[in-house]
């Protein structure tokens, strides 16, 4: 940020290449009162929202650097009212019980599914390429019924339901998504789960052994009474899990599958499954929380804040053991994520970025 004369606040947007650091474009300077927060809205655009009287947007070539549109917009970074918010590689807009909303060149709207305006993004940490599909809810307040749509062009995708049958919760994972299937009723129960690929094809179909778990975006789960059902994307069962519950955390790296059962996001007790074999395996008695990402062997994790400090560990994945840390002092702007297959750090005096390999 520098400050003009006039006391005119400016923000730069920079783009580098993640996996070689390579300037993109040059610096782009963004006026505003306040910070910018931009947004990925595809393969080749950023959008940058600034609060304000008006709400200022810029929308960036992300390939050139040229600036396609910069002036007033009815988005915000207000959730529910119009509120920009980051779905895999896509900008979106979401108006409570209205719907969601894609977003164009001029930070205007476009597509639209109508539904409550929030998207089911699930929670915890993944390891795997952002989706290209999503979820909302639908049917209005109190409903469970879910719809599944692309976030590049918001098509709505069509489950083949027969007349006598309505769909319920769904939840979209890598390659695909699974939807709870129930006779139409007045109080309608799941009978079946339904297994699709990402174009909407079903791939196959399973009796439902409990509610689905839309809190996971690696892979579908059902649950019932803490105990759960882990499958394939064409609905397969992969393993049974005891002591399960949703919204603690469930960790896939390669084919180990870590559930928590420590009670605490942030808790020490983690048991592996073998998706391979379907069997239980050790106790991981270490803090995988705050995933960053894996190669498969190490998987490296962040946690803390500026105020209190930060911490990065890297853990074994088969012997769960620290192989490596490193901790911040308080009020360092260093940071660790992953763009794409790159770790990308930035320095304790927030002026530099490196890639991470591994020591």
């Amino acid at each position: 940020m520098i400050t003009t004369t006039t006391g005119e606040r400016r923000w730069w947007l920079a783009g580098l290449g993640a996996q070689d650091g390579r300037p993109l474009f040059a610096p782009l300077a963004l006026p505003a009162a306040f910070p910018p927060k931009c947004f990925l809205n595809g393969p080749d655009r950023v959008l940058c929202i600034a609060s304000g009287e008006p709400d200022a947007a810029w929308v960036v070539d992300a390939k050139t650097g040229s600036v396609l549109y910069q002036g007033p917009t009815d988005l915000s970074l207000n959730p529910g009212h119009l509120g920009v918010e980051q779905v895999g590689d896509y900008a979106v807009a979401g108006k409570m019980d209205e719907g969601i909303y894609g977003i164009g060149d001029t930070a205007n709207t476009t597509w639209f599914v109508p539904g409550d305006g929030r998207v089911g993004n699930g929670i915890g940490w993944t390891n795997v390429a952002p989706q290209v599909l999503a979820t909302q809810v639908t049917g209005g307040r109190g409903s469970d019924r879910m719809v599944v749509f692309s976030l590049h062009d918001g098509k709505v995708l069509d489950y083949g339901l027969s007349d006598d049958l309505m769909p319920m919760s769904a939840v979209v994972y890598p390659g695909g998504f699974a939807v709870e299937v129930a006779p139409k009723s007045p109080a309608p129960t799941p009978s079946a789960l339904w297994f699709f690929d990402t174009s909407g094809k079903r791939l196959g179909q399973s009796v439902a052994s409990g509610s689905l778990d839309t809190l996971t975006r690696d892979l579908p789960i059902t649950y019932s009474a803490r105990r759960a059902t882990v499958y394939s994307n064409e609905g397969y069962p992969l393993a049974r899990i005891t002591g399960f519950d949703p919204g603690w955390g469930v960790l896939l790296l390669g084919t180990r599958l870590f559930v928590n059962q420590s009670k605490s996001q942030s808790g020490d007790q983690w048991q592996e499954y073998d998706l391979d074999t379907g069997e239980k395996g050790q106790i991981c008695e270490t803090n995988l929380s705050g995933l960053v990402g894996s190669d498969g062997r190490t998987a490296v994790f962040d946690s803390g804040t500026p105020a209190i400090g930060r911490k990065t560990r890297g853990v074994d994945i088969a012997t769960c053991t620290e192989r490596w840390s490193h901790t911040s002092a308080v009020g360092s702007f260093r940071d660790v994520w992953r763009a794409g297959t790159t770790l990308v750090q930035l320095s304790d005096d927030g002026t530099e970025l490196t890639s991470l390999v591994a020591p």
